[in-house]
């Protein structure tokens, strides 16, 4: 089955009714943020994109998931970070554990921003004025 693209409408009015429904009818949080996911991209002006994804995948497919390179990704089972099958001569990744991953790894930035800006606020390097700002670039121009 081929990826189906939904452009945006030409009046996203209609979408708002959409989403609500959506909200109340989701047998599945995952199924309805997608679905709510995919209605504000639309209500924005954005194309939307549905492709069904097969339950093992393979590396190609996985660093494409991950936004990342297929060696990475090689790099990330060969390390011990997702488990693999090897069916054959080609490792093959489950889909949900490449998702799982996907959460963790959000999971993980998340937490890194939350503590740097926790910490830059702290120490007020976070809060720099418009003036400030152009005296270091005047002195970052030598001048």
């Amino acid at each position: 089955m081929s990826p189906t693209v939904v452009p945006p409408p030409a009046d996203a009015e209609p979408l708002a009714e959409f989403e609500a429904v959506v909200a109340k009818a989701s047998p599945t949080p995952s199924i309805r943020d997608a679905f709510t996911s995919a209605v504000r991209a639309l209500a924005r002006g954005s194309a939307v994109r549905i492709e069904p994804m097969p339950e093992w995948l393979t590396t190609t497919q996985a660093a494409d998931l991950l936004n990342i390179s297929r060696t990475t990704m090689v790099k990330i089972l060969e390390d011990g970070k997702l488990p693999y099958s090897r069916p054959n001569v080609h490792r093959m990744v489950r889909l949900e554990d490449v998702v799982a991953y996907q959460e963790r790894r959000s999971d993980k930035r998340r937490a890194f921003l939350r503590d740097l800006t926790r910490q830059t606020t702290a120490d007020g390097s976070f809060f720099v004025t418009a003036a400030e700002a152009d005296a270091v670039r005047v002195r970052a121009k030598g001048g």
